[in-house]
Parts: C-alpha cells; structure tokens; sequence
C-alpha cells in the first residue's frame, strides 16, 4: 500500500472517529445542559460540535481534493484553516452539497465561535461584549424555535427541554450526513475504508446509527432499572446487589434527581456530596466498597460468584484513608 493509500485509509479513519467523538460529546453537553444561562454550557457544546465538524470536512477534503499531482505541502498548508464555511465551499466545487438555509446560519455560527469567540475571554474587551457565544446560541434558537428564551430571572429562567434537543441533533444531522456521505463515496471511489469505525465507538451513535440525541439512552436507562427492580434480574450482579449489600438511606422524595444523575455526570455531583455524608456513618465502609466493585463487574458469572466474594477481605471497622 503507498504512503497516500496508508493516509487515507488508516490515518484518516483514526480522524473520521475522533470527529464523531467530538460530535458525541458536544451533543451530550447539549442534552446534559439544564438551562442556557451558563456561558460554559453553551461553550462546551459549540467547541466539540465546531471541532468535530471542521475535522469531518477536512477528511472529505482530502478525499476528494487529493491526488498524486498535487504539490504536498501546498495542500497540507491549505488545510490549516479553521473556516467552516471555506471547507464546505471546496466540497461544492466538486460536490452536490446541499445544506439548508438554516444549517449555513449555524455553520456561519460555528464559524464565528472557533475564528473570533473562544478566546474572547482572554481579553479586556470582553467585559464590554459578555457571553457572546451563549447570546448568539439563544437568538438562534430563538429565530428558529419561534420562543423567547430567559436567562436572567432565577424563577423564570427557561429549561432546556425536548424540543430544544432535538432540535439541536436535527440541525447537526443535516451539516454531518451529507458530508458524511462524501466521505464514504469518495472512499469507495478510491477503494479504500475511511468511512469504517467500530461499533462501540462514540463515533459509531453518529455516522452508523446516524442518532443526533439521547432519548434512547435515556429510555435505555429506565428499561435497565426497570429490570433490575423486577424479579426477572436473577443473575450474580442483581443477586450480589440485592443479596449482600444494604441500600443506604437515600430520600425517597429526591428519586427524581437521583434518576437524573445516572443520566447526567454534572448531576452525579451534587449526589456525590451525599453519598459522602451517608458514608460518614458506615462502620464496614471496605467491605461494602468491595462488594459493590464485585457487582460492577462484567465477567461476574455464576459460577464463579461466591468464589469472587469469598476473597473480599472483611473490615468490620473500616478505614477513613478509604474513604
């Protein structure tokens, strides 16, 4: 295999997982965010969703663009652009690259966030000019939603809901597939496997299933808890679970937001300050840690369960170094 076949088959690939990580990841800030007062949120979701964009751009690029005639480093040096817009111009040139009106205003969005907005912090001008990514995020939503969004008053703040979400992914989807399209054409073209990412990747929710949300994780979380409360979870993990360890005195009033925080790593914090308090009056707190890594455990057959929790060491008085 030639260098330029090796670069584009395998080196490309690599970037075309890394792309949909990035998309994975912004879109789950976005689905974690809570409201849109927080310029971090609104940070945190247009940095990977510009980044994972301009990467799947550039491997269209280079799969359509490239040949053995091109000057190498020309080529290489004009790839050193953070211009969404730029990029998508390229793939037209050659390519029927259709993106509605609404998705060129994010791109254009996206754009402007990566070239002048996220560093904008770093700068005394921007105490004149606060929040510029979140305000442009809210007035598009805004413009395309037909609402009016508050981050201001602390009662009546707007919460992200359902319809902003999905939203969000439907607009992302119609940027993503159809450059994800040319990927795959242009890699059949050349007989080669750029467009192949393994199924439990992060980038696999995106270009395989081609899911721009996470309401079937959501759904998937409550199908899980659903079973394990059931009679129907008889297998060592559920057995040990209910079997060996005591449930702490968890409020029964907060299930919604301990269900919330199984769903969300931001929401797992604030539950994590109280399982530390429930901790506090553990006295076996070693062997009830053991016995709930035990559980965790993928390859807890049945067989070989009361063997992997005989070697837990009992510790009647606990260790606060454990802790």
């Amino acid at each position: 295999m030639r260098p330029d076949e090796y670069w584009k088959n395998f080196n490309l690939g690599t970037e075309l997982d890394i792309a949909g990580r990035f998309l994975f990841n912004g879109l789950q800030a976005f689905h974690e965010m809570e409201h849109f007062a927080a310029e971090e949120d609104a940070f945190e979701f247009l940095y990977s969703v510009a980044v994972g964009v301009e990467r799947l751009l550039k491997i269209a690029v280079i799969l359509t663009e490239h040949d053995s005639a091109v000057d190498q480093d020309a080529f290489e040096k004009s790839l050193i652009t953070h211009t969404h817009q730029e990029l998508i111009l390229r793939l037209r040139a050659k390519h029927d690259l259709k993106i509605p009106a609404r998705e060129n205003e994010f791109i254009a969005l996206l754009g402007r966030f990566y070239t002048s907005q996220r560093y904008g912090r770093y700068s005394l001008n921007s105490v004149f000019a606060p929040a510029p990514e979140r305000n442009e995020l809210i007035k598009f939503l805004e413009k395309h939603l037909h609402i009016k969004i508050d981050v201001s008053g602390w009662l009546t703040i707007t919460p992200n809901e359902r319809q902003h979400r999905k939203f969000i992914g439907k607009v992302v989807s119609k940027i993503v597939n159809p450059v994800h399209q040319i990927v795959e054409e242009e890699a059949r073209r050349l007989n080669i496997y750029t467009y192949e990412v393994d199924y439990r990747s992060k980038a696999s929710k995106i270009f395989l299933s081609k899911k721009f949300d996470f309401e079937d994780e959501d759904i998937l979380q409550a199908e899980l808890i659903t079973y394990f409360l059931s009679s129907e979870a008889c297998g060592p993990n559920a057995r040990l679970i209910r079997d060996r360890i005591k449930p702490l005195p968890f409020d029964p009033a907060l299930e919604g937001e301990y269900l919330a925080a199984l769903r969300s790593d931001r929401r797992k914090i604030t539950v994590l300050d109280e399982l530390e308090s429930h901790y506090e009056d553990i006295t076996n707190f070693k062997e009830r840690r053991d016995l709930l890594e035990a559980s965790t455990r993928e390859n807890l057959d049945d067989g070989d369960e009361d063997e992997d929790i005989e070697e837990i060491e009992i510790d009647d008085g606990g260790d606060e170094d454990d802790r």
